[in-house]
């Protein structure tokens, strides 16, 4: 599968768009500082004689990560989440290419553990070998998030693994229920409301110098079906969990096919976000890009009438309780998927 991409030299953003016979796929990537983006180029890969695929991306975490682990060829330094967040894109590819091959024989690379074991074995040779007992528990080498979609699709379903370490999100978008997170956050806070507000820290990311795990979680959907992955810097900087809806729906509402829907995005984080951005989204079983559009364009005046328009502003008197208002109601279907918090060893 061909995916178009534009992205010039030395700019601080880039969208991919596939638009195919029931198969269209947009991916979007944004730095908030040119040349100091951590975040990775999301993923997307899908095998046409298979049905299957994945969509990831990718989030270096620049806080823990922060220290210079590479010089390029033209002297500029990247930081270790910068190098953490794209091995580990190298390795998710990798292992899907793997799962692919083995199909059919009974081999053990699609198990989450052989992802773990592939990102382990590529990240641990570059730690630095530095001490740092002086930074505690606060520093990592070569961290990064990820939240990925390995998807398989059928003649009428398509079952899912969702995969993930760290805050970024994988989700299921529906014309009836909405944006679902089909991931639960790797921090100590996971109410997405409170997140907002809070930024907490996260509990597992995926790094060089210490042991992580990837959770998963599967999930089975008719066709049609969108799947979304995103990093926070796309759901992180809105007023509600809900506006991430809104932006993605309104995105795609005023689009007249993949490639403008993905400029749109590109350009709608841009003006919101504080921080880098990328997001994979995925759509199966659609006729095209006007039979998605018009499948959801209900739910997109649904979500501008209750969440977006006559919205209050941040300043506003009854800002506050407006937004707990609007969570409450959004909350129960964005929620509905959310895995249960893994049980923890006695």
């Amino acid at each position: 599968m061909r995916i178009a991409s534009t992205r010039e030299a030395g700019s601080d953003r880039a969208v991919w768009y596939h638009e195919g016979r029931s198969l269209l796929s947009v991916g979007v990537w944004t730095e908030r500082l040119r040349g100091r983006g951590e975040d990775a180029e999301p993923l997307l890969v899908h095998h046409v004689p298979t049905g299957e695929g994945i969509a990831a991306v990718f989030d270096g975490s620049g806080g823990s990560g922060s220290a210079a682990a590479l010089e390029l060829p033209a002297g500029r330094p990247r930081s270790g989440a910068w190098v953490g967040a794209r091995v580990a894109r190298t390795a998710a590819e990798s292992w899907f290419h793997a799962t692919v091959a083995e199909a059919g024989r009974g081999g053990r690379h699609g198990h989450p553990a052989a992802l773990e074991e592939r990102m382990t074995g590529l990240l641990t040779p570059m730690r630095s070998g530095r001490s740092s007992r002086l930074v505690g528990n606060i520093r990592r080498e070569l961290p990064t998030t990820m939240a990925a979609v390995r998807y398989r699709r059928g003649e009428r379903r398509v079952g899912l693994r969702a995969l993930w370490a760290g805050d970024s999100r994988a989700y299921v978008l529906s014309p009836w229920a909405g944006l679902q997170a089909l991931t639960r956050d790797h921090t100590a806070e996971t109410d997405a409301l409170e997140q907002l507000v809070q930024d907490p820290p996260m509990t597992n990311v995926i790094c060089a110098d210490r042991p992580f795990r990837i959770d998963e979680a599967a999930a089975e959907f008719d066709l049609p079906c969108v799947l979304v992955c995103a990093t926070d810097g796309f759901f992180g900087y809105v007023d509600t969990p809900a506006h991430f809806e809104w932006h993605v729906l309104h995105a795609l509402r005023e689009a007249r096919d993949a490639a403008e829907w993905a400029d749109l995005l590109c350009a709608a984080v841009a003006a919101y976000t504080a921080d880098d951005a990328s997001l994979a989204v995925v759509a199966l079983g659609y006729r095209g890009f006007e039979d998605l559009r018009g499948c959801f364009a209900r739910r997109a005046d649904t979500v501008a009438r209750a969440y977006w328009l006559g919205r209050e502003r941040q300043g506003d008197p009854g800002f506050r309780e407006w937004r707990h208002r609007t969570w409450r109601a959004y909350r129960p279907d964005y929620e509905r998927r959310i895995p249960a918090e893994p049980r923890m060893p006695t």
